[in-house]
């Protein structure tokens, strides 16, 4: 829908006006779900194909467009008819709109339902768009509602009487309902705007550079343009991000996104927007779904949970969504679960239903940059021009971004679908084992080059039969179409189903294959117990570019965004409307020591005759800091070996593990603040949950020892991604290894000063870190004129002298 208010003219479809409906029902319509299958694609150029060819006047998909005035607006509604069919001679004229559903599981509801009526509706504007054209005056309409078995492809017609008048009163009544909607919205924003002036900056005073800050966020949400802003922990970059964004986008009427990586950082940006709300604004937070649901499993369809079961009929008899808006300024998720269960409503559909009513929404990167996740229905036309984007530690969205264009399918998958359905004879048509095997053949004839035995390699490039898997796709579409039918009849309620499972993961394997270009590999993984075909995104700058490029702003902020060509690169961000901020430290410098250890080497090759040094140096700078410590390293296996080696020290030692509980990684935390009966060594992995994301309060750390430049391993993917930058930028190395690795190291450093009353100190040990292909991503505020300056031969001591010039280490890590 395009509006213009200043010269109020208005260009909508004709579902603007046929779909009053305003809620779904959960797990997808059935028929709507279907439509886009593929199986759905096929049926309708089926029908088309068999109406051309027995009819000549048949045209399939033709685009439509009526010119309306209502109430000082000029209106243009588009639509495509599915199928038309003029016959001059006699003066009629067929309109067709064509739908495909399940007729055993859907036909008996939908003959008495009101999505019938919206079907039939949508059909006569059609009808009545042509008969107001000159061409069309004297002829008679029979409209035509013809559904399709998406099973059989058996189709029925409902013939629906074309009067003409009627039609018409109903169409001005839509336009003037439609018009009168978007004028009520249109005097909310203008008053959101004039409240925008009365949000003051919620702290007595700014610390040093915010007011840079804030000043470059506001241009560029006012002039539309993109924003990189790297500056260190500790200077109040939520604030001064969500306060100039949200008053540009309160006085603009676009709806601001606040976009993290981790949950912890979505509970600072609620805070600062608690700061801020003074009742003028509506936060939504959205949570992941297994956290909002109701149900004793998660299996979102309306056969299997009654929070889904006749959801978009309570949801319009509860009004729940309307008095959430008007009795809340925070979604606060908690409250929307509750609500929405004392409803009988799935709490996670009604966050998404808020969306609309918010006009900030803190949620994951998924909710916008995952094709397959959440908010995508949302904005499903790619359509973000009335949004603003803050992505927050947007170094993280690099990875995630390659993971979201990066889906496999294994052999564990097939032998999982196989046991399900071998022990349900009755649940799939004949043949699905036929396709089982064909895959498993196709997986092992990718195989040769890795083989089996200890010396093989155990990834290779492969080159797919794409056309071999797309077929695979269709023929799985129309199995999984009547297994789920069989589910429905008897009752088979399963949280994880292996059938659908696998068939989503063949979709996102196909999808990807369909993304043809330079950016992606194909790789065959010889695994434990499975062969794996995965589709590997080494950039997925071009998807993350169209979705920033897109939207109003983007604001991408962290402590670590340099070199800014990089992340401008990876990320997609586009060159000619992207600025970049660089701030310093606000911090004195001398409350922070920086030491580099440089007798020690933790190359692949050497690290093995370092575990015993590197053990021994952090515990003597643990030792010398007297309070908690925190040592990182490049990977568990590092970590393992160090621990081993760890002498004897008064600090209580808690190591991380990757299988560590909830309970466990919290009990760490508790143990921080407990130092007065006994300081802490914490060793943890560069990256991990100790090392972003966590804020420790008070003197809770007193030094951070980094490992290491945390460089990524070295794998057969992180070598795809070296020759790929070296083929697109030459810089290889850099891209894949030294820049996330240095990276790492400096979020790891950076999360000692939090503030100007913070003391601490940063070790780095090895002896890359006094080599200038590493030093010069160190920042500048770390020395005086030099990186050399930094080498110590005698940290403890140093760290002793320095701590006794500051009495009281008050530390955090953020």
């Amino acid at each position: 829908m395009r509006i213009d208010f200043e010269n109020r003219t208005l260009r909508c479809a004709v579902g603007d006006l046929s779909w009053e409906e305003s809620y779904r029902k959960i797990g997808g319509d059935r028929s709507e779900t279907f439509r886009r299958m593929w199986i759905g694609r096929e049926i309708h150029e089926k029908r088309a194909g068999a109406r051309a060819a027995a009819d000549p006047n048949y045209r399939p998909e033709v685009f439509v467009t009526h010119k309306a005035s209502i109430r000082g607006w000029e209106v243009t509604v588009a639509g495509r008819i599915d199928g038309l069919s003029v016959d001059a001679s006699a003066s009629r004229a067929v309109v067709e709109e064509v739908k495909s559903i399940h007729f055993e599981l859907e036909l008996e509801r939908l003959m008495r339902s009101e999505r019938l009526q919206h079907y039939l509706y949508q059909l006569h504007l059609y009808a009545w768009f042509l008969s107001r054209r000159e061409e069309y005056a004297s002829h008679a309409f029979a409209p035509q509602l013809v559904l399709i078995d998406l099973v059989s492809g058996e189709a029925k017609t409902i013939e629906s009487p074309f009067d003409a008048h009627a039609v018409e009163e109903t169409f001005r009544n839509s336009l003037e309902a439609l018009v009168g909607r978007l004028e009520s919205e249109r005097a909310l924003r203008m008053a959101k705007s004039a409240w925008a002036e009365s949000i003051e900056f919620p702290h007595d005073r700014m610390r040093p550079f915010q007011v840079e800050m804030i000043a470059a966020v506001e241009r560029a949400v006012r002039e539309g343009e993109t924003l990189l802003v790297s500056a260190p922990t500790g200077i109040g970059k939520t604030i001064a991000a969500i306060f100039p964004a949200l008053r540009e986008c309160l006085r603009r009427g676009k709806k601001l996104f606040f976009l993290t990586p981790k949950t912890l950082q979505q509970d600072h940006a609620v805070r600062a927007f608690e700061a801020l709300n003074d009742g003028t604004f509506r936060v939504l937070r959205v949570r992941a779904k297994k956290r909002m649901c109701a149900n004793d499993e998660v299996i979102c369809h309306e056969d299997f949970c009654p929070y889904a079961r006749d959801y978009a009929e309570k949801m319009e008899r509860n009004h729940l969504v309307s008095r959430i808006r008007d009795e809340l300024s925070y979604f606060d998720p908690d409250v929307v679960f509750e609500m929405a269960r004392s409803e009988k409503v799935c709490p996670f559909e009604v966050s998404l239903e808020l969306v609309d009513e918010a006009d900030v929404i803190v949620c994951d990167y998924n909710y916008v940059f995952d094709p397959y996740v959440g908010l995508k229905a949302w904005a499903e036309d790619g359509d973000w021009s009335d949004c603003v984007f803050i992505v927050d530690e947007a170094h993280n969205l690099l990875d995630r971004g390659r993971g979201y264009y990066s889906p496999d399918i294994g052999e564990e998958k097939l032998r999982n679908v196989t046991m399900h359905l071998a022990s349900r004879p009755y649940a799939a048509p004949d043949g699905w084992d036929e396709l089982v095997d064909e895959l498993r053949t196709h997986l092992h004839d990718l195989a040769e080059p890795v083989g089996s035995d200890p010396g093989s390699p155990r990834q290779a490039l492969c080159e797919p039969d794409i056309r071999l898997l797309m077929r695979q796709r269709l023929e799985w579409e129309k199995i999984v179409l009547r297994y789920i039918a069989w589910k429905i009849e008897n009752r088979v309620a399963e949280e994880d189903d292996p059938v659908i499972d696998f068939y989503y993961a063949l979709v996102r394997l196909t999808d990807a294959l369909a993304n043809r270009g330079g950016e992606f590999s194909h790789i065959i993984e010889r695994r434990a117990d499975e062969l794996v075909l995965k589709v590997f995104c080494k950039d997925p700058s071009r998807f993350l570019g169209e979705i920033i490029g897109a939207s109003a702003a983007t604001i991408a902020m962290s402590a670590t965004l340099e070199p800014f060509d990089f992340h401008r690169r990876t990320l997609g961000f586009p060159t000619d409307r992207t600025a970049e901020l660089s701030l310093p430290s606000p911090f004195p410098r001398e409350n922070r020591r920086v030491l580099v250890v440089a007798d020690v080497d933790t190359t692949w090759k050497a690290r093995a005759g370092s575990y015993d040094p590197i053990a021994k140096h952090v515990a003597t700078i643990a030792s010398a800091t007297k309070g908690n410590a925190l040592a990182l390293f490049p990977s568990y296996a590092f970590l393992q070996e160090v621990s081993y080696r760890l002498p004897a020290t008064e600090h209580e030692v808690f190591v991380q593990r990757p299988d560590m509980t909830e309970y466990e990684r919290r009990a760490i935390l508790d143990a921080l603040t407990r130092t007065k009966v006994r300081p802490c060594l914490i060793l943890a992995v560069a990256g991990g949950m100790y090392a972003e994301g966590i804020d420790y309060q008070g003197d809770m750390l007193s030094a951070v020892c980094v490992v290491g430049p945390a460089l990524p391993s070295l794998t057969f993917e992180q070598e795809l991604l070296k020759n790929y930058y070296d083929e697109q930028y030459a810089q290889g190395f850099e891209f894949a290894y030294l820049i996330p690795g240095m990276t790492r190291v400096v979020q790891s450093a950076g999360r000692v000063i939090r503030s100007e009353r913070d003391v601490g100190v940063i070790a780095l040990l090895c002896r890359r870190f006094t080599q200038p292909q590493y030093t010069r991503y160190f920042p500048s505020d770390w020395y005086e004129s030099s990186p050399r300056e930094l080498t110590t031969r005698d940290a403890a001591g140093e760290i002793r002298r320095f701590f006794d010039l500051h009495s009281s280490p008050q530390l955090r890590l953020l």
